[in-house]
């Protein structure tokens, strides 16, 4: 690997991280003036049309053709695009900004069950034990030093909706294996659009039965700088840094760069005055430990698989689907 590649990936991965650090405060600072029902749907209208105009720049008219998968396709970007980020959105007014970012930041570990549900093949059994370590440092975090507060309701529902909001996005990414004839970014905008589409829907619905309010262009104005970022560099921008660090470094080290996520926003909340507990550092470092650890162990595991592999035959490592995962995050 050319050191020029190595330095444009780690590049690539600290901008990914830092925008979508950044992503969770911004957006609920924009809650003074929009739900989070119609941001969300700002937000993937401005930015589907930068996918729409990406993948037409870069591959052409023809790459929009859904080859007899709409159906299919608009189904896995209603779960991931309008499952994913309206209930983040949702659960971030009930959480701190900081608390959902660490939340979202455990998909690679979530990635770990959800293939081992859908393959019937158990991970390592070191990177469980990690699963279960991250686990015990959110309810730390969640529950401001109390992990048994997740289950006497002491959390709130906001971090139970993120968590369900990172299943739906880790069902969604590690689907795109079944389209391997597409790119990760056909695969992003020809979902991306339906989803906006299934967002939009949701957010009329809502509004017309008097369950979020109505908001004139004022409200948009106020918020131009937000659903600009949330759009833009949270999302067109992130998720093409974050295929270049993954291209360029390589799936399983692209990956770790989802753990500065959390402390890009922890450091955000510090420098606002929010001064994180002595438990939730704990918190918080228990997750990171476990993040790295997994990675570290799923790696182990498959360097295993592919050496005792029949010749002919392909081991496919939970890094892979961790890689969908980064690949096509819009988070």
């Amino acid at each position: 690997m050319s050191s020029s590649k190595t330095v444009t990936g780690v590049v690539g991965g600290l901008a990914t991280a830092l925008a979508w650090g950044g992503m969770f405060t911004v957006a609920q600072s924009a809650y003074h003036h929009l739900d989070p029902f119609h941001l969300t749907a700002a937000r993937f209208t401005l930015g589907a049309l930068i996918f729409v105009a990406l993948l037409a720049l870069k591959e052409g008219t023809a790459a929009f053709r859904y080859e007899g998968n709409l159906a299919k396709v608009w189904l896995l970007g209603t779960v991931g695009f309008a499952g994913f980020n309206l209930l983040t959105y949702v659960g971030l007014r009930s959480m701190p900004a900081q608390s959902s970012s660490l939340v979202v930041a455990t998909m690679p570990l979530v990635t770990v069950i959800v293939l081992w549900i859908r393959t019937g093949k158990a991970p390592a059994p070191l990177a469980l034990a990690f699963v279960a370590l991250a686990l015990t440092g959110l309810t730390v975090v969640l529950g401001n030093g109390n992990p048994l507060a997740v289950f006497s309701g002491g959390i709130g529902t906001g971090g139970l909706l993120t968590l369900i909001g990172v299943i739906c996005w880790v069902v969604y990414t590690t689907s795109a294996a079944k389209f391997p004839g597409w790119s990760p970014l056909r695969y992003t905008a020809l979902s991306c659009v339906p989803g906006t589409i299934s967002i939009l829907a949701v957010t009329a619905v809502s509004q017309a039965a008097g369950w979020v309010g109505s908001y004139g262009t004022g409200a948009y104005t106020a918020s131009w700088w937000q659903i600009l970022y949330v759009a833009v560099p949270a999302t067109a921008v992130a998720i093409l840094s974050w295929n270049i660090a993954n291209r360029n470094l390589g799936p399983a080290n692209g990956v770790l760069f989802i753990n500065l996520v959390p402390v890009t926003a922890f450091v955000i909340s510090a420098f606002q005055g929010h001064t994180p507990t002595a438990a939730q550092l704990t918190g918080i470092g228990l997750v990171m430990v476990s993040l790295i650890g997994a990675n570290v162990a799923t790696r182990r595991h498959a360097a295993r698989a592919s050496r005792v592999a029949a010749p002919g035959t392909a081991a496919a490592p939970v890094a892979a689907a961790a890689h969908a995962v980064a690949a096509s995050s819009g988070g």
